[in-house]
Parts: C-alpha cells; sequence; structure tokens
C-alpha cells in the first residue's frame, strides 16, 4: 500500500489552501489511497520543514508532496536526502514560480499533477549544498537578489510583476556592481558583475533558460555573469522576451561541478545578498557542492 505526506506552507502561493487539501484529497482517494495512508503536515518553519521531511522518509513514506513554492520543495528534497532517500518526490504545483516543477513538465492543474504522481516514472534529479543550505534549482547575486530583497511576500503575491519593477528600478538607480572571486573546478578568476546566476536546470524563475541543454540531472551547474546593463532593456527581456534573454548582450557563462564564491570587497556594505531558490541565503563567501542524483521525483512518462 502507498503512503503520502502532504507537507504545507500556508503561507506560499496564491492558492486557498483548505480548498486545495479538499481537492487533492478527493485526488488521491481516486488514486486508491485510503484516509489513514495520508499524514498532513502544517510546519511552522524552514527548520521544521526539513525535519518533518526527513522523519517522514525515515519512516518509509513512500511519496512527500510539498504544497508551497520551491523554497519549501527544496526543502522536502533535503529532508529526504537528509532522510536515506526511500521516499519520491511528489509535485503539485501550488507556488508562484513553481520552477522545478515546470523544468520536469509537471502540468500545473492539480488534479493533473497528481495523476503524474500515480502514473509517472521515476527520475533522479541534482541537488547541491551552498554552505548550510540546500539548492535545487538556482542561486542569485546582485540585482536580481537585490530586487527580490526588496520585494515583500504580499507584494508578490498581489502585483507579480509590477512588484519586482518597482523593486528593480529604485536599486537600479545605485548602478551598483560587485567584485567576486570565482573559483570552479579549481580555476580562479576575478569578475565584476552586476548580476550572477548560477542554474540547475533549463527553467529560471518559472520560464526556459539559456540554454536548452541543460538538464536537471547532467552533474553541472551553469554560471552566468552580467558585466553591465540598460534598465528597460534588461527588463523588457527579463519579463517580456525572456525566451530571447540569451540573446542579451554582455553575459559570459561557464560550466562547473563545484564553485567557491568570494567577496573582493572586503567591508560589508559592498558584500552582495545572495538567494537560493527564492529565498535569502545571507551573504558570501559561499561554497556550492553538486549532489548528483540525490533525490528521486516523480515526472510525466513523456
Amino acid at each position: 500500500m502507498t503512503t503520502v505526506a502532504l507537507i504545507i506552507n500556508q503561507k506560499s502561493g496564491k492558492e486557498d489552501k483548505d480548498n486545495l487539501l479538499k481537492t487533492i484529497l478527493h485526488s488521491l482517494r481516486q488514486h486508491n489511497i485510503p484516509e489513514e495512508d495520508i499524514q498532513i503536515l502544517y510546519p511552522t518553519s524552514a527548520e521544521e520543514t526539513l525535519a518533518l521531511s526527513r522523519e517522514a522518509c525515515q519512516n518509509q513514506t513512500d511519496i512527500l508532496i510539498p504544497l508551497g513554492g520551491d523554497g519549501t520543495v527544496k526543502l522536502v528534497c533535503a529532508g529526504i536526502y537528509e532522510g536515506g532517500g526511500h521516499s519520491k518526490l511528489g509535485l503539485i504545483p501550488t507556488g508562484t514560480v513553481n520552477n522545478l516543477a515546470k523544468s520536469l513538465g509537471i502540468p500545473l492543474n492539480t488534479k493533473k499533477a497528481i495523476d503524474v504522481i500515480f502514473t509517472g516514472k521515476a527520475l533522479a534529479i541534482d541537488m547541491a549544498k551552498v554552505n548550510d543550505h540546500y539548492m535545487i534549482s538556482s542561486l542569485t547575486l546582485g540585482l536580481m537578489a537585490d530586487m527580490a530583497l526588496s520585494v515583500t511576500p504580499e507584494s508578490k503575491r498581489r502585483y507579480g510583476v509590477l512588484a519586482f519593477i518597482k523593486a528593480g528600478w529604485k536599486i537600479f538607480l545605485r548602478r551598483r556592481s560587485y567584485r567576486v572571486q570565482v573559483i570552479s573546478d579549481r580555476k580562479s578568476q576575478f569578475i565584476k558583475t552586476k548580476l550572477l546566476l548560477v542554474t540547475m536546470s533549463n527553467t529560471i524563475a518559472g520560464l526556459p533558460g539559456f540554454n536548452q541543454e541543460d538538464t536537471v540531472n547532467d552533474g553541472k551547474f551553469t554560471v552566468y555573469s552580467l558585466r553591465r546593463t540598460h534598465f528597460i532593456r534588461f527588463f523588457f527581456y527579463f519579463f517580456f522576451r525572456f525566451k530571447k534573454f540569451n540573446q542579451f548582450r554582455h553575459w559570459d557563462a561557464f560550466q562547473a561541478t563545484e564553485l567557491r564564491l568570494i567577496n573582493v570587497r572586503k567591508k560589508d556594505k559592498n558584500n552582495p545578498n545572495v538567494r537560493i531558490d527564492g529565498d535569502d541565503a545571507g551573504k558570501l563567501p559561499v561554497l556550492i557542492q553538486m549532489l548528483p542524483q540525490s533525490v528521486t521525483v516523480i515526472v510525466p512518462e513523456t
């Protein structure tokens, strides 16, 4: 008999979690999962999300389903990894961005996503360790991280893209660049960047990424650095022509299997903010280590 745990972050996404839960429980019953084999967990912090997911995996729960954004998904993946890897990850996109779900082709419709959980195939995907954090999709520092830090979850839910444009305008006026030492696979370089982006798949912020050959289980990071930019052109490409964002000039890119980022300017005010999968992760330095094919996700057959 299949056992399921639902890990619910009530603060993320735009969905009414009570109605969503009713829909999910009804669909699970249609897939012959009795109520006694369904565990519903309501963690109140990131630490508790990780701990409950780890415990559920150690208790041999077959499928863990996070209901929340990419940050919640990341923590559940981390719990599966730390818990020994018995559990598979089932994805029902309920966050604002849903980057991992989109990169894996998971339907955005709740009932169709649940169908995938019970009819799909298992796929082992990469995860990364970033200092004491985990990563499943992306790390940003510079312009995008500063923007995200200035946007509250409430304004993101309420205004969407407009909230980022408003925050971005204020940040762009500072015309700030960061000097970072990048050590990748034992090679060192010094870069001056407006935006540094480390990705683990072919989607960025839930949209098609620069290199469609990147996959979720190739054991590599792709690192993008933006040397300079123009505000209006940047936002036009980022929000309205993202499929062609790789045509935006002044990008440098390379791949790596391990990465260390160090702030060259020693004063803390010049130390860039870092965000992992949309969540604040402090400041530099960071060490990013690949955990290849460390979590199993259920994905569509085709």
